[in-house]
C-alpha cells in the first residue's frame, strides 16, 4: 500500500502540468477533511515504518496490517484508493491550494511531535526522580 501512496504521489506531481483540468472527484474532499486525512496518512506510514523495523512482526504480517489499516482509514473518509488518488490528482491543479494544505498537515505534524517529545521529557525527569 506505501508504494500505491508513493506512486499515486509522483503519479500526480508529473501530470499536474497538464494544461487540461481534471474533474473534481466524487466523493470530492473538503480542505479540512484532506488535510486531516493526509495527516492521517502520515501518522500511519511512521507507524508502519515502525513495525517493519521491528524484528517482533514477520514481513506478511505488516503487509495485512498495512492493507487492513488503510482500507480502515479509507472507509473512515468513505473513499477508496481511487478516490483518495483523484482527489490529490484534482487538488494539484491548484498548487496553491495543495501547499496550503500540506502546510496545514506539516503544522500538525509538528505539534503532535513537540508533544511527544514533551511527554518524553517529563517521563525521563519522572524517572530521574524516583532513582534518587
Amino acid at each position: 500500500m506505501k508504494f500505491h501512496i508513493v506512486f499515486a504521489l509522483f503519479f500526480v506531481t508529473i501530470f499536474s502540468s497538464c494544461s487540461e483540468r481534471a474533474p473534481k472527484p466524487k466523493p470530492f474532499l473538503s480542505e479540512k477533511k484532506m488535510v486531516k486525512l493526509l495527516t492521517e496518512v502520515h501518522l500511519l506510514e511512521a507507524s508502519l515504518q515502525q513495525l517493519q523495523q521491528s524484528r517482533h512482526y514477520k514481513i506478511d504480517s505488516v503487509h495485512l496490517y498495512t492493507n487492513a489499516a488503510y482500507a480502515e482509514l479509507f472507509k473512515k473518509y468513505k473513499l477508496n484508493q481511487e478516490s483518495f488518488e483523484a482527489n490529490l490528482y484534482y487538488r494539484t491543479y491548484n498548487s496553491r491550494d495543495l501547499e496550503k494544505i500540506f502546510t496545514q498537515v506539516n503544522d500538525i505534524l509538528k505539534e503532535i511531535d513537540d508533544e511527544n517529545m514533551q511527554k518524553t521529557t517529563e517521563l525521563s525527569k519522572e524517572m530521574l526522580e524516583i532513582d534518587r
